[in-house]
């Protein structure tokens, strides 16, 4: 993706502008079906707005599709002020990661934001003949990454 700081940082405040701690969606793993038929992920932050953790990376406005609870999840994931302050820091560590079904996707970031989990599911399911090209759906360094560098910015939310 690589996006510059003045383009990372208008993101964020898109993020914190569309807030709303007292939606029921507020810092949860949501996922919708697209037009292409694959399953999109994201963090919702308000009864009106999720934050797309795909190509687009940026807030939308939730009526333009039937988002709905990511489900089996609940045991893991962290409350959603964490949630929504992991999705943030997790912009600035993978700004410079490029997008790709295989490599880094829109499941991987976000459960990785509301789980500590960078599982792709939808990769998982795909019928590669080596399963070792997509990881079996985990990406190999994300978390780690991920870790090291909230050890470094926001150890609380290790």
């Amino acid at each position: 993706m690589a996006i510059n700081n003045n383009e990372l940082e208008a993101k964020v405040n898109a993020i914190l502008q569309s807030l709303d701690s007292t939606s029921q969606f507020y810092g949860k793993l949501l996922n919708w079906q697209g037009a292409d038929s694959f399953w999109h992920y994201g963090i919702g932050l308000s009864d009106t707005h999720i934050f797309d953790t795909g190509r687009g990376w940026q807030p939308f406005e939730r009526h333009y599709v039937d988002a709905k609870f990511v489900l089996g999840i609940d045991d893991i994931t962290y409350p959603p002020d964490k949630t929504i302050k992991r999705l943030i820091h997790a912009l600035r560590c993978f700004k410079n990661w490029e997008y790709g079904l295989l490599g880094w996707n829109c499941e991987h970031l976000g459960r990785l934001a509301a789980t500590n989990q960078p599982m792709s599911y939808e990769v998982k399911r795909q019928p590669w003949p080596i399963p070792q090209l997509n990881h079996d759906g985990w990406h190999p360094t994300a978390e780690r990454d991920l870790r090291d560098y909230l050890l470094r910015h926001a150890p609380e939310l290790v």
